[in-house]
């Protein structure tokens, strides 16, 4: 007699269930942040511009600014663990609360976090940012969370591919949140973290949602940059740290993988919040 599957594992099967699917995480710390393990290899990072080289042979990107150049191989040496999402205002109020920072709590603050303990935390410098990582290692009895560097985030934020954005060249329809990427949250709004398909390392929101700060400090270019997957934190361009992925207001040529922003590292905004990588075996 012939077995039938029941009828759930048949629709599934079927495909009349559809939707993304979702991986477990590899990590969950003791407030609820979920990590994926980063493997080490190499990527080309940047971008090219006409009249320059290409060596991932990805081809010229007519989007591409000075600054994303020159494209060059880098090898990240070591495995890391990534946050599966943006730092919540739900993990940053545990923050507010447990380190006493109420001053944190301004009227922008406020104002800009009204969408929910599982949107993105925004209105935080970096300096804000380090005062939640400082936090957080000491109630997890370790010095393995940080920012991640600019070459590291970069190499999470592809995923193995070479195309603008992760899926493509094309920003498509309903695949981040921006300025005309055809969603509820555009130009209006931060989005709750994972409404989008993840991303081949299983992270979400690598594109578009906030700007997320990285360790390292603006040059105006990659001439002389680390190869090697560290951040890059002497000769700075004035008083700039690096900001990535672009965000909710911004047009889809800011959300590209090699895209850049800057600004001073105390400086809030309510587009910008952050993201955190785990050492492993620090």
């Amino acid at each position: 007699m012939q077995k039938t599957l029941p009828l759930f594992c048949a629709l599934l099967l079927a495909g009349a269930l559809s939707g993304p699917v979702v991986r477990a995480a590899d990590y969950t710390n003791s407030i609820g942040m979920e990590f994926n393990n980063i493997p080490a290899g190499r990527f080309y990072m940047g971008s090219c511009k006409l009249g320059t080289t290409c060596p991932s042979g990805a081809g010229v990107d007519d989007e591409a600014g000075d600054d994303e150049t020159p494209q060059h191989e880098v090898h990240i040496r070591r495995g890391f663990r990534m946050g599966v999402h943006e730092v919540t205002l739900g993990q940053f109020k545990q923050y507010i609360a447990a380190a006493g920072r109420d001053g944190l709590l301004s009227d922008d603050f406020i104002k800009y976090n009204s969408n929910g303990d599982r949107a993105p935390v925004v209105m935080v410098s970096r300096h804000d940012a380090q005062g939640f990582i400082g936090w957080l290692n000491k109630k997890e009895g370790t010095q393995a969370y940080r920012l991640p560097s600019e070459s590291e985030w970069e190499y999470a934020a592809r995923s193995g591919t070479t195309t603008r954005y992760s899926w493509g060249d094309e920003i498509g329809v309903n695949r981040a949140n921006c300025d005309g990427c055809g969603n509820e949250w555009d130009d209006e709004q931060t989005a709750p973290v994972g409404r989008f398909e993840a991303n081949g390392f299983g992270l979400y929101d690598m594109h578009g949602n906030v700007w997320e700060w990285v360790e390292d400090c603006y040059h105006d270019n990659y001439e002389g940059a680390p190869t090697d997957g560290s951040a890059w934190t002497t000769g700075c361009y004035e008083e700039s740290a690096v900001v990535r992925g672009g965000s909710w207001y911004n047009n889809p040529r800011y959300l590209r993988a090699a895209g850049r922003d800057r600004g001073p590292p105390s400086d809030r905004d309510d587009g910008v919040g952050f993201r955190l990588v785990q050492d492993l075996n620090p």
